[in-house]
């Protein structure tokens, strides 16, 4: 993996853990994500 890869993976994590904890706490918790934003948005990126 190159730097710039990492760069690029690493704002794509913080933007997807930024949206993913300012959804509605209701929406988060029929998506069952409530509690779990990290691990989602972390898989999300790096994948599983």
């Amino acid at each position: 993996m190159t730097v710039l890869n990492s760069i690029y993976r690493r704002y794509a994590y913080r933007r997807a853990l930024y949206t993913l904890q300012n959804l509605p706490e209701r929406t988060r918790m029929d998506c069952d994500i409530l509690g779990r934003e990290t691990e989602v948005a972390r898989r999300a990126v790096y994948g599983a």
